[in-house]
């Protein structure tokens, strides 16, 4: 379990309908400085990966906006 799992109700992000979705999951994962199944995890679990929603496209993938969730002060 990460540090930040609790902190998940504590997380802002950017709107993510406003941000283009152009990565997948491992390049959204390396953004973040998190594994892959990570990001994969926090979808399945939570819907989301600390707020941030991908967009799933017809090929089956999960599309990611290239931002990073921060913690709100």
């Amino acid at each position: 379990m990460g540090a930040n799992m609790g902190n998940a109700s504590k997380i802002a992000t950017a709107e993510t309908s406003s941000a283009a979705c152009v990565l997948k999951t491992p390049e959204f994962a390396k953004l973040n400085g998190v594994r892959p199944n990570t990001v994969r995890q926090h979808l399945c679990n939570r819907g989301s990966y600390y707020g941030v929603k991908p967009e799933k496209r017809a090929n089956g993938f999960n599309y990611w906006p290239a931002i990073v969730p921060t913690q709100s002060a």
